[in-house]
């Protein structure tokens, strides 16, 4: 498998529901830096929790790639298309987010630094947070 086709699977993992499955990707110890969270995660563990909370936010989350992976030695980079409907609570810094009902639309990209068994070791993620916010009535 390329590392351009790794992203592809994680993706229709992803899109599947399966937020638990997303953990043969990821070292024990990865540390995953994303504008929803104020400090980085650390750990699969962590990670996957996250994951699924907002998968529970989200049910309907779907990701679309929008142009090829760009693979270099040990990294991987990805841009994708993100839309959701917040139908269950997200967790906030200060505890849970209601459900708002509403939609939200954003664009993404996602830097990988994978480690010599190829899990991934780092990942950060750039999207319009505050955008999104707003989108989902959650801002002024």
């Amino acid at each position: 498998m390329t590392d351009a086709d790794l992203v592809r699977k994680y993706v229709d993992i992803y899109n599947s529901g399966d937020a638990a499955a997303l953990g043969v990707f990821y070292a024990a110890d990865v540390v995953l830096v994303d504008p929803m969270s104020p400090e980085p995660m650390k750990g699969r563990e962590t990670v996957l929790a996250v994951g699924s909370a907002f998968r529970r936010a989200f049910p309907d989350m779907v990701w679309t790639l929008t142009g090829d992976p760009v693979v270099g030695s040990g990294a991987i980079g990805w841009e994708l298309h993100a839309t959701g409907t917040m139908t269950g609570p997200m967790p906030g810094p200060d505890g849970e987010i209601p459900a708002t009902g509403k939609t939200f639309a954003v664009d993404m990209g996602i830097f990988w630094t994978l480690g010599t068994d190829d899990l991934i070791v780092a990942e950060h993620a750039y999207f319009d947070s505050t955008g999104m916010l707003a989108q989902l009535g959650l801002t002024g």
